[in-house]
């Protein structure tokens, strides 16, 4: 039987559907749309369009007995092109590429925090166990606060709330089908200017430095820049870090000269 078909996806909004700037935030694996809330609050702040859909399986999105890539981009195209800005965190990230590759007037800009752009094969199945691991062991959020108390309280109860509506099965199912993760050659291949927030080097990046080396010495258009500290969860360690360069690019995209305040 083919699965091969498209859900409509539930979308979060913030900010005036008539604004002139507009921005697509893409959650990653296991999260779900609110957990945007303060890039995507930043953003609307300033005078944005932002909206950010739970994906396949993720939030209160229809569960699917799919999961490749390539069906999480299908269900994305119904949200229409010409966004200012994509942005996309880990599995968003690695969706976000696939979405502008094979559709290239989705965005003018692409910013990936963190994104999941390469798994090697010998890697995979470790992957799989990590990020199926937590259904094992509920959610601390004592532990939480302990590990970066740089979090708002805010992200700890979306998390939580996203962690909840999430399922052993999608999560495993993204990774099953999906055994030959690359998305180097789509992203080297990207003609608009991308961004990519790596997490601190230290701290188990899912976009380590040397592949940021690689992809910018393959596309001239992307820059890499790792943050300090930051962990992959960086919109929740960083979210300052990460408004600023949505709006920074988001200025480039329009022609202005500043678009931080």
């Amino acid at each position: 039987m083919d699965h091969s078909f498209p859900v409509d996806l539930p979308v979060l909004g913030w900010g005036s559907r008539s604004a002139a700037r507009r921005a697509l935030l893409l959650h990653g694996v296991g999260s779900a749309a609110s957990t945007w809330w303060q890039v995507a609050s930043g953003l609307a702040a300033h005078g944005w369009r932002v909206e950010a859909p739970d994906l396949r399986g993720h939030g209160v999105a229809p569960a699917t007995l799919r999961y490749r890539l390539s069906d999480y981009v299908s269900d994305l195209t119904a949200l229409g092109r010409g966004w200012d800005l994509l942005v996309g965190h880990s599995l968003g990230g690695a969706v976000a590429v696939l979405l502008a590759h094979e559709h290239p007037n989705t965005a003018r800009r692409l910013l990936l925090v963190d994104p999941a752009l390469y798994i090697p094969p010998e890697h995979h199945e470790f992957v799989v166990i990590a990020q199926t691991a937590r259904f094992d062991t509920p959610d601390d959020p004592a532990a939480t606060v302990e590990a970066d108390p740089r979090w708002h309280p805010e992200d700890i109860v979306r998390r939580e709330r996203a962690h909840a509506s999430a399922t052993r099965y999608v999560v495993e199912r993204t990774f099953r089908d999906n055994p030959h993760w690359d998305l180097r050659d789509e992203v080297a291949g990207l003609a608009i200017p991308v961004l990519v927030l790596g997490a601190d080097p230290h701290l188990s990046p899912a976009f380590p430095p040397e592949l940021g080396a690689m992809l910018t010495a393959r596309n001239p258009m992307l820059r890499y820049e790792a943050v300090a500290g930051a962990t992959h969860s960086m919109q929740r360690d960083d979210p300052d870090r990460v408004l600023a360069e949505a709006l920074a690019l988001g200025a480039e995209a329009a022609g202005g000269p500043d678009g931080r305040g």
